[in-house]
């Protein structure tokens, strides 16, 4: 079975961005909804992913603005791919700043 987990790291500070709204979409239509905790992560969004194009979505800009920083980036958002193989794990971290994001797929 095919799982999905993120965390988000502020870079900015070095810390865990605690309370991120995260949403993960597919064709448009959204699926799950989470917020990060206390370590930045949400461990698991959905009991498994089936195959299809997926967009997992972070409210990067209303996170920035309740901690009293701007950003131009309302959110940060990673589009992947789920495949027909099963048994996958999909960890697709954050890394955010006020002037920036990034990703990568983790383990």
């Amino acid at each position: 079975m095919n799982t999905l987990s993120t965390h988000i790291l502020d870079i900015s500070t070095g810390k865990p961005a605690q309370g991120v709204t995260v949403r993960l979409e597919c064709h448009g239509e959204v699926v799950a909804a989470e917020i990060t905790n206390d370590n930045g992560r949400i461990r698991e969004f959905v009991p498994f992913l089936t195959a299809g194009h997926y967009r997992l979505v972070a409210e990067t800009g209303l996170w920035f603005s309740a901690t009293g920083r701007n950003t131009v980036y309302p959110c940060a958002q990673i589009d992947f791919v789920v495949g027909e193989t099963a048994d996958e794990h999909f960890h697709l971290p954050f890394v955010i700043a006020p002037g920036g994001w990034s990703t990568y797929r983790g383990s």
